[in-house]
This record gives C-alpha cells, sequence and structure tokens, in this order.
C-alpha cells in the first residue's frame, strides 16, 4: 500500500466514523446527553457575559428548563433536572412504581413541534427562580468559549433551542476529528503494517457509546480529540530517540489537553513513563526529558495550578451529594461496591445510552469487555521491541479506573450513592487501544476482514438499540413517526438520514474488504515481517533501493548488509 492510498483511506474513514457521529447527534432528542442542559447553560452564560463564576455559584437558567419540557426530558411540572422529574427510556432496566410518585417514560411524554420551540437566551448566571446549580465551572472554559463563539457569530440565542443544540453538537464532533488519525498513527509507530494500522481506526464503530457521547453537548469532546492528540505523541516520543522535538510534542499536547478537563491529568502518567522506560538512553537524558516535557505541560496547561492556589484543591467540586436519611457509612460493602462500580464502567463504556440510561444486555456487555481485555493483552504480548511504550500509553487507563474507584468510595461511604464511575471518562484515552492490532496483524487479510465487520455490527447493533430506547413502537422495531416529532426532522430527511447511516455502514466493510485484499497480497518474508517502521519510513522498500538521507535514520542491519556488503573471506573471490 502506497502512502498517497494509506493517507487517503485513513481520511476516507476518518469521515465515515464522523459522519455517523452526525446521524447519532441527529437522532438524539434536545439535552438526553449526559449533563447536556448544564454544558449549554454555561455556553450561553459566556455568550451572555455572565463569565466562569466559582464553583458552585452558577444556577442553570430557567429558560433551559423551559427548553427541558418543551424536549420531553423533564416532566411538564419540573423545574430541575434530577430525579423523579427526568423521563425514563426503555431498555434502562426501570420498572414503573407501584405507587406514586409514578415514573413518566419518555415513549409516552408529549413534546412541543419543531415549530413552536423557544429560544433560550440571555441567561444570567444566577436568575432568582433557579433552583438546580449549574457545576461546569469546575472545569476549564475553553470548550464553553468556542461554543459561546458560535452562539454569537450565528445569534443562537434567538434560534430555536434545537437548531442551537445542532450547531453545538457539530461543533463537539469536529473537535473529535483527530480520534481515528490517532487511532492510525499510533498503530504506526507500534509497527504494525498499514494494512493493518487502518483496521485500528474502525475501533470506535465496536463502542457505541462513544457515539452517543459524542453526538450530545459536552466538553467531552474536546477531551476526546485533544487526549487522542497526547497519545499519538507518546507513541512517537516511545519509539523514537530522545529529541527536543518528542519533548515538546509530548509536553504540548498533553498542556492543551489539560484545558478540556481533569482526568486528561491521569495522562501524566503515560508522559513520566514513556520517557523513563526508554532504552539505550542515559539516566540523566531521561529525567530531564520527563522533567522538561512534564513543566512544558503543566505552564500550557496552568488551570490547574490556579485551582490549587484559589481553592486549595485540583479541582474543586461544583455541587455536593446529601446521604440517606437511613444511610450510615458502617453499611458500606467493599466487595458490593466494588462489583457494581466495575460494572458500571464496563456498561457505561459500550452502552448506557441517553442520560447513562438504556444499557445493553449484561451478557454482551461481558462479552465485549472481555473480549477487549484479552485483546489487549494479547496486543501488550505482542509489542516486541515497543512493548514498554504499549504499557506507557496504556498505562493512564489502569490509572485512571482507580482513581475512579476512589473517588466513588468516598462518596459511596459518605452517602451511600455509588457514582461517578463512567467508562464514557476512558475515551480521551481511545487511541491506546490501537495496541491491540499487534496481536491480530501476525493474521492476515480474512482476519482483517472479520475484525473490522464485529466492529461495524455492534455499532449498527448499538445505533438500532439506541433508536429502540428512544423511540420504541408498538408495531414495528423503532417508531419513526415519533423520530421524526422529536427531533424536528421530516419523514422525507428521515429516510435519507436512516439511507445515508446505512450507505456508511457498507462502505465501511466495503474499505475494509479492500484493504484486506491489498493485506492478502503482501509478500512477507520473514525478515521482512520483522522489520518495523523507523523515523516516519515506509515499512517495505526495494531491497536495492536505501532509505533518503541515512544520516539522519537508525541503521539497521538489513539497510548496512545492502548497502555494505561483507568483505570477501579470505581465499574467497
Amino acid at each position: 500500500m502506497t502512502k498517497r492510498v494509506f493517507m487517503g483511506a485513513t481520511l476516507l474513514l476518518t469521515g465515515l466514523v464522523m459522519v455517523f457521529q452526525v446521524a447519532w447527534a441527529l437522532s438524539l432528542p434536545g439535552f438526553r446527553g449526559p449533563d447536556e442542559p448544564h454544558h449549554v447553560n454555561s455556553i450561553l452564560r459566556l455568550a451572555s457575559g455572565g463569565g466562569w463564576p466559582v464553583p458552585g455559584e452558577a444556577m442553570l437558567d430557567p429558560a433551559v428548563v423551559q427548553a427541558g419540557r418543551e424536549s420531553g426530558i423533564i416532566v411538564e411540572q419540573a423545574d430541575s433536572f434530577v430525579g423523579m422529574s427526568r423521563t425514563r427510556l426503555e431498555n434502562s432496566g426501570v420498572e414503573q412504581r407501584s405507587e406514586p410518585p409514578l415514573y413518566t417514560f419518555f415513549a409516552e411524554r408529549e413534546v412541543v413541534p419543531e415549530g413552536e420551540r423557544s429560544a433560550i437566551g440571555p441567561v444570567e448566571m444566577a436568575d432568582p427562580e433557579a433552583v438546580e446549580i449549574d457545576q461546569m465551572s469546575q472545569h476549564p472554559p475553553v470548550y464553553y468559549a468556542g461554543g459561546a463563539a458560535l452562539v454569537s457569530v450565528f445569534d443562537l440565542e434567538e434560534q430555536p433551542w434545537d437548531r442551537m443544540l445542532t450547531v453545538l453538537r457539530l461543533y463537539g464532533i469536529l473537535l473529535t476529528a483527530p480520534v481515528v488519525p490517532a487511532l492510525v498513527y499510533t498503530a504506526r509507530r507500534l509497527g504494525v503494517r498499514r494494512t493493518w494500522a487502518l483496521a485500528a481506526g474502525f475501533l470506535p464503530f465496536a463502542i457505541p457509546q462513544y457515539f452517543a457521547i459524542t453526538g450530545g453537548v459536552t466538553n467531552d469532546s474536546m477531551a476526546i480529540g485533544t487526549g487522542a492528540l497526547v497519545v499519538a505523541a507518546l507513541a512517537k516520543a516511545g519509539t523514537e530517540p530522545i529529541s527536543r522535538k518528542t519533548v515538546l510534542l509530548a509536553g504540548g499536547s498533553l498542556g492543551l489537553a489539560l484545558w478540556s478537563k481533569g482526568l486528561l491529568l491521569a495522562l501524566g502518567l503515560a508522559l513520566v513513563l514513556v520517557f523513563m522506560l526508554k532504552r539505550d538512553e542515559s539516566w540523566r537524558r531521561r529525567i530531564v526529558a520527563t522533567g522538561t516535557s512534564g513543566v512544558l505541560a503543566l505552564a500550557i496547561g496552568w488551570w490547574w495550578i490556579l485551582n490549587v492556589v484559589r481553592y486549595g484543591v485540583i479541582q474543586p467540586s461544583g455541587f455536593h451529594r446529601a446521604p440517606g436519611a437511613e444511610w450510615d457509612p458502617a453499611l458500606a460493602e467493599p466487595a458490593g461496591f466494588l462489583s457494581s462500580a466495575l460494572r458500571s464502567i464496563a456498561t457505561s463504556f459500550f452502552s448506557s445510552f441517553g442520560w447513562l440510561e438504556a444499557k445493553f444486555p449484561s451478557d454482551l456487555t461481558f462479552l465485549l469487555s472481555g473480549a477487549l481485555i484479552v485483546a489487549v493483552i494479547w496486543g501488550v504480548i505482542a509489542a516486541g521491541n515497543h512493548r514498554r511504550t504499549a504499557v506507557a500509553i496504556l498505562s493512564p487507563v489502569g490509572g485512571l479506573v482507580l482513581v475512579l474507584l476512589a473517588e466513588s468510595w468516598s462518596t459511596y461511604v459518605e452517602t451511600g450513592m455509588i457514582a461517578g464511575v463512567q467508562g464514557r471518562y476512558l475515551f480521551p484515552m481511545i487511541a491506546a487501544l490501537s495496541v491491540i492490532i499487534l496481536g491480530l496483524q501476525s493474521r492476515r487479510g480474512i482476519t482483517l476482514v472479520i475484525f473490522v465487520a464485529i466492529t461495524v455490527i455492534v455499532g449498527a447493533y448499538g445505533y438500532v438499540y439506541f433508536l429502540e430506547s428512544l423511540y420504541p413502537g408498538e408495531d414495528t422495531r423503532i417508531d419513526l413517526e415519533r423520530f421524526s416529532e422529536v427531533t424536528g426532522i421530516s419523514s422525507r430527511t428521515t429516510t435519507v438520514l436512516m439511507t445515508g447511516v446505512v450507505i456508511v455502514l457498507v462502505a465501511a466493510l466495503v474499505l475494509a474488504a479492500i484493504v484486506a485484499r491489498i493485506e492478502s497480497r503482501l509478500d512477507l518474508s520473514k525478515d521482512e515481517a520483522k522489520v518495523r517502521p523507523l523515523l516516519g519510513e515506509r515499512l517495505f522498500r526495494p531491497a536495492g533501493k536505501p532509505p533518503r538521507d541515512l544520516t539522519k535514520q537508525i541503521r539497521t542491519r538489513r539497510w548496512v548488509s545492502v548497502l555494505k556488503p561483507p568483505k570477501p573471506r579470505k581465499g574467497q573471490l
């Protein structure tokens, strides 16, 4: 596969994934994403000149609550988005109560017609009638400032809330554009052939929750996009000698990512390990590289240092949960907590669509989680000379899980509630999952097709399950008339949208088949199979054609033997 074809295929795959994201965004009812009303409120507050107040001081504006009523996410009498106020989805595991107050299901809730929906704005920092806290000022303001700029440029405060949501959701999707290229690039840096590196780019299809989250208005979009760039930069740093360029890329990308949300601090562990585990480097160079890149990251992402200075903590909490009336910390059970917390992380990594509601069947979640863990372990074992880099870029995943468990345990002991353990928090490290391709690439073309087919099938199933949970039909699995009513999309446009989803998924399979055919035609000799891409050079090259500018390349034995044939022994011609 030539470099031009490889780059073109990567760009095409990126487009397919992003078009699928757009389909999820258009299919998601208003304010149905996790904390979406609060993210929107903070964007509009900035656009209205309300600034970025101390966490806990900003309130959810009544205009946003009114829009929530119109969208059907909350009941007609609700004044907030918590508790019994929120409508329930199908497949959420919620059963109707036997006595009042009864749950209201979204499928039964009327929504305001598309032409009668209100506009939101301007938004005040703390309207006297507001009752719910907007805790989003606990995050850095960059994502919200970008959204506020769009609100101002397109006068979205004067537009119906559904149009405003569409623009802000598309803005978030654009921020995730680096994900597929980062997956492919990371796989290449770890020594994967171009054909199999492209297969890494299909991984988002196997994680339907990725599309459900990035289809809403959320700062997770910026965290996911910048996190992917950090992983790619660290993969480069781990597979090259320490240089000024790798130090600047690693530290600079992490510094940028720190302006999304505090969870990206976990990538600091990968930064340390990438440099400290380097081979053939002196300890002095390792320590200097680690320290320099770390200081650079904190200098660029200085928001968290400012938090420590102002509040004495890295990230202040915007709200506090009250313990249950009958809760006693002595009732806390470590085993039960751990089981529930890990199940929550696995479930919300692959599903829990809507406001973390519609969940895949537990058997499917177990199967997907087990397959992913086995594939990661297999990839690490097969990583060879790049095993240290693979472990380094995967380390934030394990580290973040431990942090989430520790924080949730503290909340659990205090309040009796298990909260904050969500699989979506791992999405900024999604590019590190390229490691699984290291184990698979020992197989040939048919395996590549099977792998991609599985990812696409899971993605298609996830989208159908998502629609069934939101728009269940009586005579059909999906009520497309209800879909049009809720989303404000005409029936004709709905047909075009559904057809477009099918085209995207089929195109993904066709692309995989083409790549697999190229893979199956590769003539992999034993020597070539061991070659790793070095400093951006092509993996396979005609035997008599050396790399350009050899003085700037790592001289492998293969090229030395080509350029400098061994001298004949004494007595030989």
